[in-house]
């Protein structure tokens, strides 16, 4: 950070990394969760589509969903979700790819709530990663500075 920037701005910078850091570690829990479960190589999240196809409303986005696409590509799905939770909480806290990053778990939080877990709270949730979508938190403080100044592009920010 430049010395000329106000200690608002500075302050701001902050508290917008902070708040990276904990979404970081959001998603870093969520990863650590799934790989406990054994989700790459179990049936756990089969188990979990299918008893979430039996709560919900049979007429609802979320089951045709689960129906199409959620049971019959459930080991798929697992990998994903392992590894997509797994590869959002690396890019974030390292600031490596963060734009990148922080629009992946955007679709993430969307795929859960069409996926029938649907809850007004993951809109909030979806919606706390924008910022870091439009601003480019990873040269402030992260790899994407240094892969910037090697290789400019809007993928490093």
């Amino acid at each position: 950070m430049s010395s000329g920037m106000g200690a608002g701005m500075r302050a701001g910078r902050i508290a917008l990394l902070v708040f990276r850091y904990l979404l970081a570690v959001f998603f870093l829990s969520a990863a650590i969760n799934k790989w406990q479960q054994n989700y790459l190589f179990s049936d756990k999240l089969l188990r979990i589509f299918t008893e979430r196809l039996a709560e919900i409303d049979p007429e609802s986005v979320g089951a045709l969903f689960l129906e199409q696409i959620g049971i019959p590509y459930w080991q798929p799905l697992a990998w994903y979700v392992c590894w997509g939770e797994t590869l959002i909480a690396i890019g974030l806290l390292l600031g490596l790819l963060t734009r990148v990053s922080s629009v992946a778990a955007m679709l993430m939080m969307l795929s859960f709530a069409v996926g029938g877990y649907y809850d007004a709270s993951l809109i909030v949730l979806t919606l706390l990663f924008l910022p870091f979508a439009l601003i480019r938190t990873g040269l402030w403080f992260g790899l994407d500075r240094r892969f910037n100044q090697r290789y400019p592009s809007v993928w490093f920010g």
